[in-house]
């Protein structure tokens, strides 16, 4: 169902989605880990597709806020566990696309009323190499404020940051991350709003929109 009259940012973002190339690449390598930028190009029979949803909404007229999720830590399979992301996850069989996919696991994870939910239109894929997923973003617009409650097995934590926070220049830094393998990586591009540290696939795809949003 699409609202009857949509704020002007919506508008001008649909119009940008359907008419401008999307910055891609451009936008995810300056939020990503040296690591990633020589990545070898995924091959297709290993590689598994996934979705999530990037939502938009206001809080009060003008204040703009995303929703976000920390990833239960208590999946030891789970190599993005305790990470902050978007709601998602992979496709499954029965899924008829992507977009489905993206808002079904909403639904499941958050209890997004998808009722209120317009799906604006995707942003660039990106892969995974660590769980060897292609995710497609889809960025939508939620005319209801949303009424969110967590799936306890998936989800530590729903977070609403606001939009504005992420175009400080201040909320850009360079973070050590210890990941839950050992592993230490050190300069890793982040943004950290809030209190949150958001890095990796997240802070890529979070990029590229930033990256398209009316001056």
């Amino acid at each position: 169902m699409i609202s009857t009259s949509r704020p002007p940012l919506i508008e001008q973002l649909q119009q940008k989605l359907l008419r401008e190339p999307l910055p891609g690449q451009s936008a995810h390598f300056r939020m990503a880990h040296a690591v990633r930028k020589v990545e070898p190009v995924p091959e297709s029979e290993t590689t598994r597709d996934a979705a999530v949803l990037i939502t938009l909404f206001e809080k009060d007229p003008g204040d703009w806020h995303l929703i976000f999720i920390r990833r239960a830590s208590s999946h030891p399979q789970d190599k993005h566990a305790g990470q902050v992301g978007f709601p998602g996850g992979k496709r499954e069989a029965t899924d008829p696309d992507l977009m489905y996919t993206a808002l079904r696991e909403s639904e499941e994870e958050i209890a997004l009323d998808l009722s209120g939910i317009d799906v604006l239109g995707p942003l660039s894929p990106l892969y995974i190499t660590v769980s060897k997923f292609l995710v497609h973003p889809y960025l939508a617009y939620s005319w209801k404020t949303p009424l969110l409650t967590r799936q306890e097995a998936e989800v530590e934590e729903i977070l609403e940051l606001p939009l504005s926070h992420f175009f400080d220049p201040a909320s850009r830094k360079e973070t050590r991350i210890n990941l839950t393998n050992g592993i230490i990586l050190n300069h890793v591009p982040t943004f950290e709003v809030n209190g949150q540290v958001i890095w990796g696939a997240t802070a890529m795809i979070l990029n590229e929109l930033l990256d398209i949003m009316p001056s």
